[in-house]
């Protein structure tokens, strides 16, 4: 069991803490070569993630990859305007803070009986559930193209039946529908 924090101790942690601001706040401000560097490296590794992952076709990544350079500066400078300099120095401290501060509180351990009973009929539901969802996507993708070849299986029977090439038959479907407008 530790000792509470009196006034004068309270008031001392928060003087340093504002400190800490300040000094962290004046080093993004005079480093600002390096917080562009930070950014820069930061810009680099999100565009090829993002890039990745939403455009995995070669020649469209390789591209997009090649487009993404030139707006670096902008977003260099960007970021660190409106996201290092005013935000970062709070972040960092407040981490900071949280690695010398000892927490009085204990976190509570979920116990292997509480999870069983509650979290695995849950999750069994979940899984009836998500394999429901499969069996009719599989039922509709199998319906989606019998309904096709169908389509596509009656529209050569037609065109067989009436001896004519598919071009023929759409042709003469809109040369009829041309002599009934007039």
């Amino acid at each position: 069991m530790s000792k509470p924090k009196n006034q004068q101790e309270k008031e001392l942690e928060q003087i340093k803490l504002r400190e800490i601001l300040l000094l962290l706040d004046q080093l993004f401000r005079r480093e600002e070569a390096t917080a562009k560097g930070i950014v820069g490296c930061l810009y680099d590794i999100a565009t090829i993630n993002i890039i990745n992952k939403y455009c995995p076709l070669w020649g469209i990544n390789a591209t997009l990859k090649y487009l993404t350079r030139f707006p670096r500066p902008m977003a260099q400078s960007l970021g660190v305007k409106l996201y290092l300099q005013p935000q970062c120095p709070k972040l960092i401290t407040d981490w900071l803070y949280t690695l010398v501060e000892f927490s009085q509180e204990k976190i509570p351990v979920i116990e292997a009986e509480i999870m069983e009973k509650e979290l695995l009929p849950t999750l069994q539901k979940n899984k009836l559930e998500i394999k429901s969802l499969e069996q009719k996507v599989t039922f509709l993708t199998g319906s989606l193209v019998a309904t096709f070849a169908i389509f596509i299986g009656s529209f050569a029977w037609i065109t067989y039946n009436l001896e004519m090439s598919p071009i023929d038959l759409l042709t003469t479907s809109k040369s009829k529908v041309q002599l009934l407008s007039k």
